[in-house]
């Protein structure tokens, strides 16, 4: 399979019975991205992908980095000030 953040080659380790993906990477390491997270994670482009990844490993305390929905979920727009 191809790495979804850095599109080197990758392996799929999903078991059937988790709701995601585990990849295991090369070059971006072994990480989780949650189920409910996956097709916003995809849409995101290449740099948002790498900076999701990178604050999974930084909140990760022990197991595998995951990539949950919060992390990549589209952000309201800031409302605009009334002059």
């Amino acid at each position: 399979m191809q790495c979804p953040v850095c599109h080197g080659q990758a392996q799929n380790l999903t078991p059937n019975t988790l709701d995601g993906v585990v990849i295991s990477c090369a070059l971006c390491g072994d990480y989780r991205i949650a189920g409910n997270a996956f097709h916003d994670f995809m849409r995101l482009k290449a740099e948002k992908r790498a900076a999701a990844l990178q604050a999974a490993k930084q909140t990760s305390h022990s197991g595998w980095p995951t990539i949950y929905a919060a992390a990549v979920a589209p952000r309201p727009a800031p409302p605009r000030r009334v002059q």
